[in-house]
C-alpha cells in the first residue's frame, strides 16, 4: 500500500482531537529523547574515557559539543518552524538526532565523537520549539498552559531515563549498544510522526523565509518582547545555577555529607519541577488576564526561598528544612515556564511563537553562560576574605562564598520583576482583542 493510501486509510479511523494528541505524543517523545541526549554524558563518562583513553577533558568536549550546537541553533529553530511548519522541521530534527546517535555509537575517534554530538544537538535544538508550536496550533488557548506544562514533563522523563536506567544499561550492554538502541527508537518515532503529524497546508502558509525574518526583526523592536526574554532568562539562569551547578556542593558543605547524600534535596527539586509544570500550567490558563502580576509574585516567592538557603539559616534548621525549601523551589521553577510561554504566545501570536521561544532560550543561555565565571570568582573571593577559603579544590568555598552565591542569585532575579512590568501594557492590549 502506498504511503498516501496509508494516510487515507488512517484519516477516517482517527478523530481530529485524537490525532492532535497522537501528534503531540510523537513530538513529546522526541523531546524526551533530546533531553536524554543532553544529560547522558554523566552516565557514560567512565566507559567513554576507557574506550578512547582520554580523561575528564574528553568528557568535557563531549558535553561542550552538544551545548554549542544546541545554543547556536536556537534562533534558526524558531525561524524554520514558523516558516516551514512543524512536520517538516520535526521530521528533519528526528532524522538528524537518530543519525547523530548512530554515528556517535560507531565513532572511532574523538573528532568523530565531536561531529556526531554536534549533529545530535543541531537536531535536538529544533524539538522543543516545534513542540511548543504544535501545542499552540492544535489546542485551544484555554488548554495551552496545561499542555505546555505537560510538554515540559516529557523532557524531565528523558532526564530521569538518562540517570539510573541508562547507567544500568551501559553497565550491562555497553555505551555503544545503548546509543544504537536510542537511534533505533528515534527512527521508530520518526516513522510514527510521519503518519500522525499533519503537513502544513500550502493555502494557509503564505509566509516566505524573508517575511519571517522581517517579522522577527519587527518583534525584536518591541519592548514587551524583550521583557518576556528578560523574565525567562532571569528564571532560567537562577534556577540552573542553583540546581545544576552549585546545589549539591552547597548542601554537602552545609552538613558535611557526601555528594550522593546531598543529592536528595535536588531530587525533590526535580520532582517538584514536574508537578509544578502541570499544576501551574493549569493555573496559567485560569490567570490569563493577570500573567504579569502572577510572574512578579512568583519571582518574589522564588527570591524569598533562595534567601531562606543562606548558610546561617540552613545550619540552624537542618537538612530536612533545606530539602523542603528545594522541593518548593522545584514547584515554583516548574510552574514559571508555562506562565512565560503563555506570555510568549500572547506577545508573538501562534504564527511567530517559535521565534519567541527561540529568543527567550537564547537570552537565557547567554545570561547563564556569562554569569558562571563571575559567580565562581565571587564565591572564592568571598571565602578567602572571610579566611575560610585558604585550601584548594571544592573546599575552597566556605559559608561566605555560598552567601555570595545567594546574593548574586537574588540580584539576577531582579529582571524577573522588571520583565513583566515591560510586558504589562502589551499583554493588556492582547487580552482586550
Amino acid at each position: 500500500m502506498a504511503l498516501t493510501e496509508q494516510h487515507a486509510a488512517l484519516a477516517p479511523l482517527v478523530r481530529p482531537t485524537d490525532r492532535a494528541y497522537l501528534a503531540w505524543a510523537a513530538v513529546a517523545t522526541a523531546y524526551a529523547i533530546a533531553f536524554l541526549q543532553r544529560v547522558s554524558p554523566q552516565s557514560v563518562s567512565l566507559d567513554f574515557m576507557a574506550d578512547f583513553s582520554t580523561d575528564a577533558a574528553g568528557v568535557a568536549m563531549l558535553a561542550s559539543s552538544y551545548f554549542w550546537g544546541y545554543t547556536l541553533m536556537q534562533i534558526p529553530a524558531g525561524i524554520l518552524v514558523d516558516r516551514f511548519g512543524v512536520k517538516c522541521v520535526v521530521l528533519c530534527s528526528m532524522a538528524a538526532s537518530s543519525l547523530g546517535s548512530a554515528a556517535f555509537a560507531l565513532a572511532p575517534n574523538l573528532l568523530d565523537v565531536f561531529v556526531a554530538r554536534l549533529i545530535i544537538a543541531c537536531g535536538d535544538a529544533l524539538v522543543f520549539t516545534s513542540l511548543l508550536k504544535l501545542v499552540a496550533l492544535s489546542f485551544k488557548d484555554e488548554r495551552f498552559g496545561m499542555m505546555s506544562g505537560i510538554s515540559q514533563v516529557s523532557g524531565y522523563v528523558g532526564g530521569v531515563l538518562a540517570t539510573t536506567p541508562l547507567a544500568a544499561a551501559v553497565t550491562g550492554f555497553g555505551w555503544r549498544a545503548c546509543f544504537i538502541f536510542i537511534a533505533c527508537v528515534g527512527v521508530a518515532n520518526l516513522a510514527f510522526a510521519s503518519l500522525v503529524l499533519k503537513p502544513e497546508p500550502v493555502s494557509n502558509n503564505p509566509k516566505t523565509l524573508k517575511s519571517v525574518l522581517v517579522a522577527t526583526r519587527q518583534s525584536l523592536a518591541r519592548l514587551a518582547n524583550w521583557g518576556c526574554a528578560m523574565t525567562f532568562a532571569s528564571h532560567f539562569a537562577v534556577v540552573t545555577t542553583l540546581s545544576g551547578v552549585w546545589g549539591i556542593p552547597m548542601v554537602a558543605h552545609f552538613f558535611n555529607i557526601s555528594p550522593a547524600a546531598a543529592s536528595t534535596p535536588l531530587l525533590t527539586f526535580m520532582v517538584g519541577n514536574a508537578i509544578g509544570s502541570i499544576f501551574l500550567g493549569h493555573m496559567a490558563d485560569r490567570a490569563a488576564a493577570a500573567l504579569d502580576t502572577a510572574l512578579i509574585r512568583i519571582c518574589l516567592l522564588r527570591m524569598l526561598l533562595i534567601a531562606m538557603l543562606l548558610p546561617p539559616i540552613a545550619h540552624a534548621l537542618g537538612f530536612l528544612y533545606v530539602t523542603v525549601v528545594f522541593s518548593v523551589l522545584g514547584l515554583i521553577a516548574g510552574g514559571t515556564v508555562p506562565l512565560v510561554l503563555k506570555c510568549t504566545k500572547k506577545l508573538y501570536t501562534a504564527d511567530l511563537i517559535g521565534v519567541g521561544a527561540s529568543v527567550n532560550t537564547t537570552a537565557a543561555g547567554i545570561l547563564a553562560g556569562v554569569s558562571q565565571p563571575i559567580i565562581g570568582l565571587a564565591m572564592v573571593g568571598a571565602s578567602q576574605l572571610a579566611g575560610t577559603g585558604l585550601e584548594s579544590g571544592a573546599g575552597s568555598v566556605g559559608d561566605a562564598g555560598y552567601s555570595a552565591l545567594i546574593g548574586i542569585l537574588l540580584l539576577m532575579s531582579l529582571p524577573g520583576i522588571a520583565g513583566p512590568l515591560l510586558m504589562r501594557s502589551q499583554l493588556i492590549v492582547r487580552e482586550l482583542h
